[in-house]
């Protein structure tokens, strides 16, 4: 291992260190009270690491499975996956997440062959004659992100070791703005130029839309003179935060099938058979109605801990 590979190695090890003491300070938690996956659903995506899946749907780990390889694209072994996920786990909807700029429609074919080495070269032109069409087979690259979702889509509905009533379905990310592109977008443009030529309207009409979320969430907010009649000092932290807005239930339960119409007022079956994929259309999980507790201030905790920060690997 050269000094390099060792300094990547310790820069891991470290941040694990401080997840460890992040634990222990009560800031992170890996505690799971819930039988996962949290929700019947599989995402399969690319393996760029700007898509972090759970940051851009706001979910926790084991709330549902996420599978990675470059360009999201169908292989034997996403199906070897996908199987699983579906005949144990009881998996009823799986999404193709793609997204803008992929490096997988930019391979330089050319400079990639003279990087190969000779088994890599025998095992990916074995079975034709033209090496450069056997490199495109084998990595699979594309040239349009939009298409390359819809074939991915159309490949896993033709699959048919998947049964039919698994919904199958995909969506666009855009790791420069943050945004999600639903299948219902997508299906007015067949190819990304299209896409880019009404990528401002597109973002405006998001943004409106986003506007009118944000006033009906605020709606649901407790005013103040309520606020100030609410006495429920338990619900707050045990260092004094309040907890988050987004997907947060209060008292902390875990995830209850039997109780979700009464925290979301909408009806839910996420039984083998008859998952209705509709309710997640407009919120990718179920959001609790929203309580704020009294501000309550209980004694000050301290610790005087060595803190710890990351170094770059830059300045190794």
């Amino acid at each position: 291992m050269n000094e390099n590979n060792e300094k990547i190695e310790q820069f891991l090890v470290e941040g694990n260190k401080y997840y460890q003491w992040k634990i222990i300070q009560e800031e992170e938690s890996n505690r799971i009270d819930y039988k996962i996956p949290r929700y019947p659903v599989l995402i399969l995506t690319c393996m760029d690491p700007r898509i972090d899946v759970y940051r851009i749907f706001q979910l926790k780990p084991g709330d549902v499975f996420v599978l990675k390889n470059a360009g999201n694209v169908y292989t034997d072994d996403v199906l070897r996956s996908v199987l699983v996920a579906i005949l144990k786990y009881n998996i009823q909807c799986i999404i193709v997440l793609g997204h803008l700029d992929c490096g997988m429609k930019k391979i330089d074919f050319h400079n990639l062959m003279n990087k190969l080495n000779d088994f890599a070269i025998k095992k990916i032109g074995r079975s034709g004659t033209n090496f450069y069409l056997e490199m495109q087979k084998f990595f699979k690259t594309f040239t349009d992100e939009i298409k390359n979702i819809e074939n991915q889509v159309q490949k896993l509905r033709d699959t048919r070791e998947i049964t039919t009533n698994i919904k199958i379905t995909g969506m666009l990310y855009d790791p420069n703005t943050g945004w999600v592109f639903t299948d219902e977008e997508l299906r007015h443009y067949s190819y990304y130029e299209n896409f880019a030529k009404d990528y401002r309207k597109i973002l405006e009409a998001k943004k409106f839309n986003l506007i009118g979320w944000v006033e009906k969430f605020e709606e649901e907010i407790i005013s103040g003179d309520e606020l100030q009649e609410l006495e429920e000092p338990e619900r707050i932290g045990k260092h004094g935060e309040v907890p988050q807005i987004r997907g947060e239930v209060l008292d902390q339960e875990p995830f209850n099938v039997d109780t979700l119409e009464e925290r979301t007022s909408k009806t839910s079956n996420f039984d083998d058979h008859n998952f209705d994929f509709g309710q997640f259309q407009n919120k990718p999980i179920p959001m609790p109605t929203l309580q704020i507790p009294k501000i309550y201030m209980p004694k000050i905790k301290v610790y005087v801990p060595v803190l710890y920060k990351k170094k770059s690997l830059k300045s190794e």
